[in-house]
């Protein structure tokens, strides 16, 4: 895939973001900061967000939109809802940084908003249901689920988050695959 000045200039921007929430109190943190993090003018971060709130929803969007390239095949049983539900594990485990540093900064219902979102769309597309209360349950499970497992440095063994995944999503999206 041929990325662009912008895709690299976001990129850096993401990380710089990242990179300063590890040091210094998230409201402390500045425009002016992150771009001379990302070694990028503040016109250059400006361009592209207009906000370090849009910053971390761009983070999300974008991880979510790498994790469905990989993705080769929509799901369509039980067992193929499971291997995804797998790939989600181990792609909280590997931004589990992330998920601590949102915690740190009390910025969770960012990351919230992001998996109500995402769920919504998914019950519309996959399922034909408009259910925003059925979403919005999932979506609260889901996101709590990853970050304890998460602030937890998820040490927790992977196989009982997946136990926990499963009982929430899969139980309720075959009833509503069913209906």
């Amino acid at each position: 895939m041929q990325y662009s000045q912008g895709d690299y200039s976001k990129h850096y921007i993401v990380e710089a973001l990242f990179k300063l929430m590890e040091s210094t109190p998230y409201p402390d943190i500045t425009i002016s900061d992150i771009a001379k993090k990302a070694g990028v003018g503040r016109a250059t971060f400006y361009r592209y967000f207009s906000n370090k709130e849009e910053v971390v929803r761009f983070f999300f969007d974008h991880t979510k939109s790498e994790f469905a390239e990989e993705q080769i095949y929509r799901p369509r049983c039980a067992e193929d809802y499971e291997e995804v539900i797998k790939r989600v594990i181990r792609y909280i485990k590997a931004h589990k940084r992330h998920l601590q540093l949102l915690c740190k900064a009390h910025l969770e219902y960012i990351y919230f908003d992001y998996v109500d979102r995402s769920l919504l769309n998914l019950f519309r597309s996959e399922f034909d249901d408009d259910n925003i209360y059925k979403a919005a349950g999932y979506a609260g499970a889901i996101t709590n689920i990853t970050l304890h497992w998460a602030k937890n440095d998820c040490e927790d063994d992977e196989k009982v988050v997946f136990a926990a995944f499963s009982d929430v999503t899969l139980g309720g999206m075959k009833k509503s695959a069913a209906q």
